[in-house]
């Protein structure tokens, strides 16, 4: 019997087992993925209901999962509205608390923690991802006539590295960073033709959500990298690459999303073939020079 601890794991697993699904149980996955709230709060009869399926497929979908039933199924969605996202105080607050005893070397075993912690959350994301996904990505993104990248905050680093790597290589390549305000600006350079990476973790932020929304409207292309297939973020995009952000400190761990930027970032320049090699050589003898 495969215990499941919390929502999240419940969401990575029904994302891996997507594809081997039958079409009722697939259809009732995906219905789970984009309502978690709705799993934790109506009957499985209503929810049954509303996801076009019958309760007996709610019922299979979580013996898939290696359930008994449906109530055991249920109840890492409930302990997810019981247990609401701590603030970055609160965290830090949590962290100070439960330090290491070893003043000889304080933090030592935090950081060790944290290192495991990150080795975990690279294996789940790719895992998570798979090489479908991030190759759909990829092709949505290299056949944009233009190219822009927007991560605010703590994304931004990610967003800033993929663009200037991607501009090594390639015209067209935008960052919208909100530098003066501008980020309502940018989206009037964003059309039909474009495609936008967009980048946030809860608590998401809004104008990054606006910008996806506005290019959504325009006719872009949207590929996002977000925490959670429930992600305001993920329920617009063409695709979703969710990865894991768990984290010994105050702020989401930004390791797996950079990992996979960088891999997108090396799938794009293989896209470009030659043409990508020359703009990256003339880049390097400008840099060098």
């Amino acid at each position: 019997m495969i215990r499941i601890g919390d929502h999240r794991a419940v969401q990575h697993q029904l994302e891996r087992l997507i594809p081997t699904l039958s079409p009722q149980l697939r259809q009732a996955a995906r219905y789970v993925l984009d309502r978690p709230e709705d799993v934790a709060l109506q009957s499985m009869r209503r929810l049954a209901g509303d996801a076009g399926v019958t309760p007996a497929t709610m019922v299979r979908l979580a013996q898939a999962l290696g359930y008994d039933g449906y109530e055991p199924f249920r109840q890492p969605f409930q302990d997810r509205l019981r247990d609401p996202v701590r603030s970055y105080s609160d965290r830090a607050r949590q962290l100070i608390s439960d330090r290491d005893g070893d003043d000889t070397h304080p933090g030592v075993a935090l950081a060790l923690r944290q290192l495991d912690i990150d080795i975990e959350n690279l294996s789940r994301s790719y895992q998570t991802i798979g090489t479908d996904r991030l190759t759909a990505c990829a092709e949505v993104l290299g056949a944009a006539e233009a190219l822009h990248v927007i991560g605010l905050r703590s994304c931004y680093a990610t967003a800033f590295l993929f663009h200037y790597s991607v501009r090594l290589f390639r015209t067209g390549a935008y960052l919208i960073d909100g530098h003066a305000g501008t980020v309502s600006d940018a989206v009037r350079d964003v059309s039909e033709g474009s495609a936008v990476l967009a980048i946030s973790f809860q608590p998401y932020t809004r104008e990054t959500l606006t910008v996806a929304e506005a290019a959504v409207a325009r006719g872009a292309r949207l590929v996002t990298i977000t925490d959670s297939a429930s992600s305001p973020l993920a329920g617009i995009s063409d695709e979703t690459l969710v990865v894991e952000t768990r984290t010994e400190s105050f702020l989401h761990s930004m390791l797996s999303a950079t990992s996979v930027v960088q891999a997108l970032v090396s799938m794009l320049l293989l896209r470009g073939g030659e043409t990508a090699l020359e703009l990256l050589a003339e880049s390097e003898a400008q840099l060098t020079a």
